[in-house]
């Protein structure tokens, strides 16, 4: 009898780690490896890219002791259509142009070799070109600068 009794407990400990034990292992495998829960927000909307110019092929020599040239082929992103209404006038395109050819000659080759320094010398164009555009509904003219083709030597 009191090996029956005896096994009987056994078993019913047995059962009860085995539900604790899988009850565990669910907790531990929902918690942290599965999907994280989907939120009920709306998803992340990308806007449309704004107006582009194309202002068209730059080239240039770099502002080094040894020959080093640029050329590249730019295009900007406007802010709106009212800022390309605006900027249609040939006059516009002439300045922008010329602030380009600038900023170009101003660049040192080690400066503008590397992705880097090709996204700094994007910024640059943009601040310097959004210092000379008239603001258009109170807000800068150029909200990117981008490279249709960029090479040194």
């Amino acid at each position: 009898m009191a090996l029956a009794k005896r096994t009987i407990i056994m078993v019913v400990v047995g059962i009860l780690v085995l539900v604790v034990g899988i009850g565990g292992g669910l907790y531990v495998g929902l918690k942290y490896f599965s999907a994280p829960p989907e939120t009920n927000s709306k998803e992340v909307q990308i806007p449309d890219p704004g107006p582009m110019v194309d202002l068209g092929q730059f080239r240039s020599s770099m502002a080094d002791p040894e020959v080093h040239l640029v050329s590249v082929k730019v295009t900007v992103e406007l802010a709106s259509v009212g800022v390309a209404t605006r900027l249609a006038d040939p006059g516009w395109l002439v300045m922008m142009k010329d602030e380009i050819l600038k900023t170009l000659k101003d660049q040192r080759y080690d400066n503008v070799r590397y992705a880097e320094g090709m996204e700094k010398l994007k910024q640059d164009l943009k601040v310097r070109l959004n210092a000379i555009l008239p603001r258009v509904d109170d807000k800068a003219a150029v909200n990117r600068v981008l490279f249709d083709e960029f090479m040194t030597q």
